[in-house]
């Protein structure tokens, strides 16, 4: 929890709370809080779950380097994969599991495969970006054909399904999905 002590003092800065209504919000002591914000502060988990609700801030945000203090290095190893369609349709995350707010997925569609896309929270939007071959996206009723070099934007928690109409070719593509805008 090294991370904890300067991450919690930024973040309760950036609300403009001080300790006393920080730790009133959390419902806990306000001594709690001060320890909280000390170098190698040990809390229970129900005393930081308690602050990140309060300041309406994930456990990432309390408990990790902020990104201007930290790198990832995802090895392929790392990384996870979703298949569908008996493996035609395969989705490796690229994206450190960690990241807050994003997802990046290679896509890899065999010839002819279809698969159902899992739609994503309302607010998100999905960006697909075609690498080799042609895909096909069905967002709704509507069909957006995704050749190589282009890319679609679309609200991800629309119903959408994602098809490689080529018998022949496989095609590739990059899908990152934003949950927040703006």
């Amino acid at each position: 929890m090294d991370a904890l002590a300067p991450n919690l003092r930024r973040l309760r800065k950036q609300g403009k709370f001080t300790q006393a209504q920080l730790a009133d919000l959390a419902g806990l002591p306000r001594a709690t809080l001060a320890t909280m914000e000390q170098e190698g502060a040990n809390p229970g988990i129900h005393a930081v779950l308690a602050v990140a609700k309060a300041l309406g801030v994930s456990l990432d945000e309390l408990l990790v380097l902020p990104p201007e203090h930290r790198h990832y290095h995802v090895a392929p190893a790392e990384m996870q994969e979703y298949r569908a369609e008996a493996g035609r349709y395969v989705a490796r995350l690229v994206s450190p599991i960690t990241s807050k707010g994003v997802q990046i997925h290679h896509v890899t569609m065999q010839p002819g495969c279809v698969s159902v896309g899992r739609p994503h929270p309302i607010g998100a939007q999905e960006f697909y970006y075609g690498l080799t071959g042609t895909s096909l996206l069905i967002i709704e009723d509507e069909s957006v054909e995704v050749r190589t070099g282009h890319l679609v934007q679309f609200p991800g928690h629309r119903r959408h399904v994602y098809r490689n109409p080529d018998q022949r070719t496989v095609a590739t593509a990059i899908s990152t999905v934003v949950f927040r805008m703006g």
